[in-house]
């Protein structure tokens, strides 16, 4: 009996661990991973750099890649509790586009097909430079590019999570769809597990999109935590490298750079 019992807890631990994490660079090769998914299938997608990316070239991966020393000088001369600011005046600096033109036309075939879809972003919350409140700001850019999560998502309520620490005065926020976790002083995983707490939703499956690869790892050990076993798949998307940016001068690249991070400096 008691050798039925470890074995039976052996494989409820299994089973509970059970992740990967993938890398992929083609969001068709992102939507291929819904092949076997149905209603009991999470789909979760990261916005920047994943679903969107700023229309100037500057604050676009290749041309961040291609002049890297000098995007990480410049990002090291910007106070840390100022960096998300900074990241987030990119954002605002001009209108966002579709890394993947294919992306909305993906989204409606998974949601179709009855999968739960929403998105999970470190963007701000509330008022910031000029935008009186940031989580409606990219609900209506997204859905001007024809994403919208408010249909597909696992909770139509808007949520406000006070039981987690705030930065600048706000908290992460759950509006249409979207998971908002308001920088990083909250970790992706740690948003997500109090989005499920607050809504009672429990997936059989998450697969999580993410262009960084410490994201994917927060909400797998986060996802660990959890009770109730839910197998996870995490893709590590590279799609964004892929886009044919257009290629600017050095001179031009640092003086963008170096304008946004005097902008983020003087922020409160």
């Amino acid at each position: 009996m008691k050798r039925f019992c470890f074995t039976c807890l052996l494989t409820l631990w299994i089973v509970s661990c059970h992740a990967v994490i993938t890398q992929v660079n083609d969001m068709k090769d992102v939507f291929e991973h819904f092949n076997n998914a149905d209603s009991k299938t999470l789909a979760i997608f990261d916005v920047d750099m994943v679903l969107v990316q700023p229309s100037d070239p500057a604050f676009q991966m290749a041309n961040m890649k291609h002049f890297g020393a000098i995007s990480k000088r410049i990002l090291k001369e910007v106070p840390s509790e100022k960096q998300m600011m900074f990241l987030s005046l990119m954002t605002l600096s001009s209108d966002p586009i579709l890394i993947d033109e294919r992306t909305p036309q993906f989204l409606q075939q998974i949601i179709q097909r009855g999968i739960p879809a929403m998105a999970l972003t470190a963007n701000l919350t509330g008022q910031f430079a000029t935008v009186p409140k940031m989580e409606q700001w990219r609900v209506d850019g997204l859905r001007q590019l024809g994403i919208d999560f408010s249909k597909t998502a696992p909770s139509q309520t808007p949520l406000v999570f006070d039981n987690l620490p705030s930065y600048r005065g706000n908290y992460s926020t759950y509006l249409d769809g979207v998971l908002f976790v308001n920088g990083t002083v909250v970790s992706k995983g740690d948003a997500f597990l109090s989005f499920i707490e607050k809504t009672d939703f429990y997936p059989d499956k998450v697969i999580f999109i993410d262009d960084r690869e410490d994201n994917l790892k927060s909400l797998e050990a986060a996802i660990q935590k959890l009770a109730k076993p839910i197998e996870y798949h995490g893709l590590h998307y590279t799609g964004a490298l892929k886009y044919p940016s257009k290629i600017i001068s050095e001179d031009e690249f640092e003086s963008r750079w170096q304008k946004l991070a005097s902008q983020a400096k003087e922020l409160n």
